[in-house]
């Protein structure tokens, strides 16, 4: 069942330039649904939209099959978490919990309960008499995603509500509000910039770049199949390695010593020098001298225990490329290694326009690329 959709919504300011262009989606009850991409990119401001504190431009915005563009915020039947927490100081845990429910008709005695539920489900009990000065960052934010809890509203909207929280408590409560949204069923928009928190929470996602929608998918697919550059890069960490690249039917130029077959086999005719190639950090292999496809000279590296981050370069051109590495790899800067590339997992991008043209788990050139690649 579709609980929200947007149809070709779009915002403008004093009817200049779209600040968000044609974004198109449908999110089904239940699902956990994350708006991510760097600061600017207009994922608060779609946000906004669907909570009613933004007018919408153009498009339409249906809830339940209802379209609510001109629904006042209290007529949506949702709730809202934000970055700031908007606790009131002079209340305690409590009545900030319940704060709103009287204008909804519904009893002390039910408020009580609801409040008791979620402070349990949060870990809230010792702290109902508590004013939100007396507690830490974390539970400053239990207490605001309490208050959304109990108006019980099908759909919930949280914008960057982990932000202010240390890398540590931001783990534990990625994982605390995931269990929360699968226990109550409800369907929840999650605004980050923070690529770590989309992957590892989201059922699906929309990546966003100056207003309009890059890619939509699950977090894996959007991973391993990026619709171009920007998804590439900005997802993953370390980020995709994108760099020029001689393509002809002999093989993929990198650096004057460096040249890998062509897996495109036949589906290329010509050379083509407006591609790039991209390559995870993961798939630059550690090689034996006599199978290796480069040498590397390393130009720094980062031991973080579990694994080793090495930046190199390739027969001293300029361009710095990143391998990631399992284990504690000890190498000093001008080292030189020998590395080969995982053929079975490359990209080739227009420089053009930075679209995909080809990936190798693939087998096919994308339709819109035949032409560019002949």
């Amino acid at each position: 069942m579709t609980h929200v959709e947007l149809a070709g919504l779009k915002k403008s300011y004093d009817g200049k330039k779209n600040v968000i262009n044609q974004v198109d989606l449908q999110l089904q009850q239940g699902e956990f649904f994350v708006l991510v991409g760097p600061s600017g990119c207009g994922k608060s401001t779609i946000l906004r939209m669907i909570a009613g504190l933004e007018q919408i431009s153009g498009g339409d915005l249906f809830v339940n099959g209802k379209r609510m563009n001109d629904a006042p915020p209290n007529k949506r039947d949702l709730s809202m978490v934000f970055q700031n927490y908007a606790l009131y100081p002079h209340l305690n845990v409590e009545q900030n919990i319940t704060f709103g429910l009287h204008t909804k008709k519904i009893s002390r005695e039910e408020q009580k309960r609801r409040c008791l539920e979620a402070a349990d489900m949060l870990g809230l009990s010792d702290y109902l008499k508590r004013k939100p000065r007396e507690l830490s960052g974390g539970q400053r934010q239990r207490v605001a995603l309490a208050r959304a809890i109990v108006t019980q509203s099908p759909l919930c909207l949280m914008d960057e509500p982990l932000s202010n929280l240390d890398a540590k408590l931001r783990t534990r409560m990625r994982s605390e509000i995931r269990q929360i949204q699968r226990k109550l069923g409800i369907t929840m928009i999650y605004v980050t910039h923070d690529q770590t928190e989309a992957m590892t929470m989201a059922d699906r996602m929309m990546i966003l770049h100056d207003g309009e929608s890059m890619q939509i998918g699950k977090p894996l697919d959007i991973y391993n199949h990026p619709a171009n550059t920007f998804v590439a890069t900005f997802i993953g960490s370390p980020a995709m390695n994108v760099m020029e690249a001689d393509v002809s039917p002999n093989g993929i130029k990198l650096s004057p010593h460096c040249i890998l077959s062509n897996p495109m086999k036949g589906n290329l005719k010509t050379a083509n020098k407006n591609v790039q190639i991209g390559i995870r950090p993961e798939h630059i292999l550690f090689s034996a001298p006599e199978q290796a496809d480069a040498v590397a000279e390393i130009v720094n590296t980062e031991v973080l225990g579990t694994e080793t981050l090495l930046t190199f370069t390739l027969d001293n051109t300029k361009e710095q490329w990143i391998a990631r590495w399992n284990g504690q790899w000890q190498f000093s800067v001008g080292d030189r290694i020998p590395v080969r590339f995982d053929l079975d997992t490359i990209h080739l991008f227009s420089k053009d326009n930075g679209r995909i043209l080809w990936a190798a788990n693939d087998g096919q050139p994308k339709q819109a690329a035949r032409e560019v690649l002949r």
